[in-house]
């Protein structure tokens, strides 16, 4: 996993304690977060560390709503930027939601935007109790995530069938036709629990047409081996 001294994790470290931005109804509603708490959650996010051989030029974070009041959870966005001219297009688009919820905050009733479909290099979300430092949820959330050749797709699947658990899993799922294990994408080192980005396959457990469970494995490339499983809910979008 990614040392908190990495230049990378460095510039979250930085977005966090120096440089958060937060949403007008987290902070109409009192849950904006002292020196002390961004301090806490700045100890608390996942030390990141830029996809392959990248770097992270710029790093926003957003400290988002929910668009309900009063609020039952934060969403904490870090947005990572390869680049100074990506991180001078992220900023714009900042800039202009800004204007966008100003315009439309005229009442608490009325809704008004929030910062959720900002793109950058890398995007992250986490999911925080109002004015709470601790994390419910952690997850990478970058669209291009799912771009992993077929070279490394079956590298990544064979990995995980040749892996003790992945047969003990596989003769207890409950129900048919739920197929083999699927590729979800690439997964960063703090939730693969790896020194390097790994990729996420996933094998359905249980499904009703809507709702299910799958099991989770983190697939190290480089050291051929799974290093780690989880169980997670699956919803048919």
């Amino acid at each position: 996993m990614t040392d908190r001294n990495h230049p990378d994790a460095q510039l979250v470290h930085q977005a966090l304690t120096e440089q958060l931005k937060v949403h007008v109804r987290v902070r109409d509603q009192g849950s904006a977060l002292d020196g002390t708490q961004l301090a806490e959650l700045a100890g608390v996010i996942p030390a990141l560390k830029a996809f392959g051989d990248k770097q992270f030029h710029t790093v926003r974070a957003v400290l988002d709503w929910d668009h309900q009041i009063p609020s039952q959870f934060s969403l904490l966005r870090i947005l990572a930027c390869y680049t100074a001219q990506d991180a001078e297009r992220l900023d714009a688009v900042l800039a202009d939601r800004d204007e966008e919820i100003n315009e439309t905050n005229l009442y608490p009733e009325f809704d008004v935007p929030d910062f959720s479909d900002i793109d950058a290099s890398e995007n992250y979300v986490a999911l925080l109790r109002p004015g709470s430092t601790s994390v419910d949820d952690f997850r990478f959330m970058s669209t291009w995530r799912k771009q992993v050749t077929a070279s490394v797709a079956e590298q990544a699947v064979a990995t995980v069938k040749a892996y003790p658990g992945y047969a003990h899993v596989a003769e207890n799922r409950t129900g048919e036709g739920l197929g083999g294990p699927v590729v979800i994408g690439w997964t960063p080192p703090c939730l693969a629990e790896t020194t390097g980005w790994a990729i996420e396959v996933w094998l359905l457990t249980e499904f009703d047409g809507q709702t299910g469970k799958a099991r989770v494995f983190m697939v190290d490339l480089e050291e051929g081996s799974v290093t780690r499983e989880f169980d997670t809910d699956v919803q048919l979008a």
